[in-house]
């Protein structure tokens, strides 16, 4: 079967719960750097919705580097 050699763009995975959120309210992140929308009932029988992200505030902590296996430093 013969293969495109074509390259293909990198889109962002349109998620219907991204769609839903209101981008417009202050402090809500940029739609492209949303991951994952998680649905959460609380005890209390509470709804939230946890917007996991790929952005960083100036007091986190930088994520160390990862060594590929196998190889030695």
């Amino acid at each position: 079967m013969p293969t495109s050699k074509r390259k293909r763009s990198r889109k962002a995975a349109s998620n219907p719960a991204v769609e839903a959120l209101d981008q417009l309210r202050p402090g809500m992140p940029a739609k492209d750097s949303i991951k994952k929308v998680v649905d959460f009932v609380s005890p209390q029988k509470d709804e939230y919705k946890i917007l996991k992200t790929a952005e960083m505030d100036a007091y986190d902590p930088v994520p160390k580097s990862r060594k590929k296996p196998g190889r030695k430093s």
